[in-house]
């Protein structure tokens, strides 16, 4: 009979350190005129001068921030409204495209899940590549006294990027759990390193003639 896995108290997250991206938000935003008129409306001098009759002066006021019926939530109030910028910020979700001569910056935490104290906790991080094997953080010499239950304790490294290909983000834990016992976690978070720059041929019958292309 097989030994189950030992239950993990502790568990590693990983987020890329890099320049947000603006949040955007694209509803179906539209004017008041656009439901009642065509719009060719301003060809015939005419109508266009009546326009203001013909939409409902309700639509055409300003909104009103005690009003909670959220009516004109979908209306253009102003020309930046149809960009979907909400104004707010979005941290990556992924490692994203990773170039060589780049400097990988990680925020690494580890999470605490149980329900008691975590006491002498040793993290170490490594960056493995093909050749070779980094080594990143290492508290062998001063370990982490403790992690109280739902707590964490975060840290960054850095790496200048050298090599193409896989590489792979390695962080280990050795702790002891509310029992005394001694547990080891391991994880792994792997990532490609691409060429920011690629040369091809401009034809296949020319000479000599070759393209520079920058990869984004």
């Amino acid at each position: 009979m097989s030994t189950p896995p030992a239950t993990q108290s502790l568990a590693f997250r990983v987020m890329r350190l890099c320049r947000p991206s603006f949040h955007v938000d694209t509803p179906l935003l539209l004017t008041p005129s656009d439901l009642i008129l065509g719009e060719d409306i301003f060809d015939d001098p005419l109508a266009a001068t009546h326009l203001p009759s013909l939409i409902d002066t309700h639509l055409t006021n300003p909104i009103d921030s005690s009003d909670l019926s959220y009516r004109s939530r979908f209306l253009l109030q102003t020309p930046f409204d149809s960009f979907g910028l909400t104004g707010l910020l979005v941290l990556p979700q992924s490692f994203g495209a990773i170039y060589l001569g780049e400097t990988f910056c990680s925020y690494i935490s580890i999470n605490n899940s149980s329900n008691f104290e975590v006491r002498d906790i040793v993290i170490k991080a490594e960056m493995q590549t093909e050749r070779q094997r980094i080594l990143l953080l290492d508290t062998s010499k001063t370990p982490v006294e403790s992690i109280r239950a739902s707590g964490r304790y975060d840290f960054i490294v850095e790496h200048d990027v050298k090599e193409l290909g896989a590489h792979t983000l390695v962080c280990t834990a050795l702790y002891s759990d509310g029992d005394g016992e001694r547990k080891y976690l391991p994880q792994f978070f792997k990532f490609i390193v691409a060429n920011p720059l690629s040369v091809r041929p401009q034809g296949p019958s020319s000479q000599g003639n070759y393209i520079f292309r920058g990869m984004h």
